[in-house]
């Protein structure tokens, strides 16, 4: 009969790392600080920084979905039957698969979103297209309020009005009879004059990556 030789070669142990996730039983962010939007400058130097605030005020969103003082990824989980019984399967979703979205309620003047606001998401989504597909550049979102991570994003979508069309723009500028118009983006910013979005007002962003 032959003889079967096993060799076990010495080596340095093989750890295996798992990451734990922990939120932290407190808010990381300022609650008095607005959230800001950064258009990447090597694209272009024509959009500024986008900060939510209008005449010193912030304007930040009214619900924030999939954000606490982190972005939220959530597993996929499913129970499967089997012939002999039943298996939960579970996927992992990365923060790179965090769809996240901002809502300004319209219904409320004092939470309606002004149009200058708007316009500048709006300049956002357009010329988003700059961007190139491969490369290093991403718009950066600062959820300051919540959080002190920046995250790179993609926009998805800008919705005014609900219903689930991601492509309406219900926009109404409302203003008061005889406001004076805007002249400049510097000119200080009246919420009246400058005028409300009277529909709700959702934007939507691809999680990229955390900046470092």
């Amino acid at each position: 009969m032959g003889e079967t030789l096993i060799i076990i070669n010495a080596g340095p142990p093989v750890v295996a790392e798992e990451e734990v996730f922990f939120l932290g039983i407190a808010s990381a962010g300022d609650p008095t600080a607005c959230r800001r939007l950064v258009f990447p400058a090597s694209v272009t130097p024509l959009l500024p920084p986008i900060v939510y605030s209008v005449a010193g005020t912030c304007q930040n969103p009214d619900r924030t979905i999939n954000l606490d003082n982190a972005v939220l990824p959530h597993p996929i989980i499913g129970a499967v039957r089997t012939i002999g019984s039943t298996r939960v399967i579970r996927f992992e979703e990365q923060e790179e698969d965090v769809i996240v979205a901002e809502i300004w309620n319209g219904s409320d003047r004092d939470l309606a979103m002004t149009t200058a606001l708007f316009r500048q998401f709006y300049e956002y989504l357009i010329n988003a297209k700059l961007i190139p597909a491969v490369g290093p550049d991403f718009i950066q979102w600062e959820p300051r309020d919540r959080t002190d991570r920046i995250y790179e994003v993609e926009i998805l979508s800008l919705e005014v009005g609900g219903g689930g069309e991601e492509e309406r723009f219900d926009v109404v500028d409302l203003k008061d009879p005889g406001g004076a118009e805007i002249q400049t983006a510097t000119q200080p910013l009246n919420l009246t004059t400058t005028g409300l979005v009277d529909r709700e007002v959702v934007l939507r962003m691809r999680i990229i990556a955390e900046v470092p």
